[in-house]
């Protein structure tokens, strides 16, 4: 037991002159973030002179923004279907839409030279692929709709005629209550390459500061409504949707973010 002790002592006293020689691990580093993946907290350490890791979240906050969405089809033609007592009028609805990005990551910061902080990092972000959820403010207004596809539907019309709400290129139709519900998801792991200047990990001073500009690959982003059904795009060339109709056609997410970290030994 004494020699097991012994050899276990020296051990860590090989093992701790070896990373205060070599720069590894004996340093901790904790910073906060904000940028356009949101605010977060992250972890970072030492791995080589040139290199350390960083673990940690981000999230976006549930920013709201509100916008109106039209119908695929002119008034009349839908009222066509109906009978007087059952006529739609209004051709645009409000939405609401709201941001629900919320991801982990682990980056490896690789810094070439060793006076300056400039820094490549590559690694990634997962978890959440929920990135925009947008659904109708005024509950059940779109009843009306689903009779007129009822109607519709006795007559042996096509479902390609369906009515709904257009989403950029997607067909939004409403559930049984009258009401539409959309989510644009993306990938659950988005690789992530960027630069920048600054240090994961702060060495000589209490306080540092790390700026990083770069692309998050999320993938083709995919539509799903309120059943979790993913929809398929149509050249419906809506205008409406606000940041829905845009970040649905991106598969790359630029990156811009902003740390100040502290050093806890």
């Amino acid at each position: 037991m004494r020699r097991f002790f012994m050899i276990l002592f020296a051990t860590l006293a090989i093992t701790q002159s070896a990373n205060a020689t070599l720069g590894i691990l004996n340093h901790l580093s904790v910073g906060a973030n904000v940028g356009t993946t949101g605010i977060g907290a992250d972890v970072a350490v030492p791995v080589t002179r040139f290199f350390d890791v960083q673990a940690g979240f981000s999230i976006m906050p549930r920013i709201k923004y509100s916008t109106n969405v039209h119908l695929n089809l002119p008034l009349n033609e839908i009222n066509s279907f109906l009978p007087a007592q059952e006529q739609v009028n209004f051709s645009e609805i409000p939405v609401q839409g709201k941001l629900t990005m919320l991801n982990g990551k682990v980056m490896v910061n690789f810094m070439p030279f060793v006076i300056s902080s400039f820094h490549v990092t590559v690694g990634g972000y997962f978890g959440g692929s929920d990135i925009i959820e947008v659904y109708n403010t005024n509950d059940g207004q779109l009843a009306p709709i689903n009779r007129a596809n009822e109607v519709m539907e006795t007559l042996g019309m096509p479902e390609q005629s369906r009515i709904g709400l257009k989403m950029g290129d997607y067909l939004l139709t409403p559930d049984a209550q009258g009401n539409v519900k959309a989510t644009l998801k993306t990938q659950s792991f988005k690789p992530y390459v960027g630069i920048g200047f600054g240090r994961g990990v702060v060495k000589h001073k209490p306080i540092g500061f790390k700026f990083d500009i770069g692309a998050m690959f999320w993938g083709t982003p995919t539509v799903v409504d309120h059943n979790g059904i993913e929809l398929t795009k149509q050249d419906w060339d809506g205008k409406d949707g606000g940041a829905f109709r845009i970040i649905s056609k991106f598969k790359v997410y630029p990156v811009l973010n902003f740390r100040i970290c502290g050093r806890i030994f």
